[in-house]
């Protein structure tokens, strides 16, 4: 979403997508004060600091959306109008970090994990079909989580070659 505010703040003219830059920084506001709240041991925000956060962000959101609404644009609704309604359509789903300390704060390990199809849909212009990608998502799914857990991917491939693949540990009873 950054590199999405990032790209609106280039088309400028002047100030006028400066509304972007708002983003950036509530955004990373919350983040610090959530790795703050984590740090001294609670399990929420201070409600007043998250509502006053969420009220700069809709403001924000709103300019962008009068100041590019009825600007024109080569395919369509200009790129501010989109982010700003996007934003604002969304708000709950970008938020969702500050509400559950679990959830990160970016979307860097999801991309991370379909750039390589992407890549590869990109070179060769196509899956050969669903099955295909669908077999290549799991085995990719299965090497990560693998990783995650500290096992190289050559030996969780040999292990499941063997017959005794590598499976997570159960979740703790609760």
């Amino acid at each position: 979403m950054i590199r999405r505010c990032r790209a609106v703040t280039k088309l400028g003219p002047g100030s006028l997508q400066s509304w972007v830059g708002d983003i950036i920084t509530i955004l990373r506001e919350a983040h610090q004060a959530v790795d703050e709240a984590r740090a001294r041991g609670n399990t929420a925000l201070d409600p007043q600091l998250l509502e006053d956060l969420r009220e700069r962000y809709d403001q924000a959101a709103k300019t962008g959306i009068i100041h590019n609404r009825l600007r024109a644009w080569h395919d369509g609704n200009h790129p501010g109008y989109a982010l700003g309604c996007w934003l604002r359509g969304y708000k709950e789903q970008v938020f969702l970090f500050t509400r559950d300390f679990a959830v990160p704060w970016t979307t860097n390990v999801s991309e991370r994990g379909a750039k390589a199809a992407k890549r590869h849909q990109a070179v060769s212009g196509y899956w050969h079909n669903l099955a295909t990608l669908a077999r290549w998502c799991r085995i990719r799914s299965y090497l990560n989580t693998a990783s995650a857990h500290g096992l190289t991917a050559l030996d969780a491939i040999r292990d499941a070659l063997a017959g005794k693949p590598w499976l997570p540990p159960p979740p703790a009873a609760a």
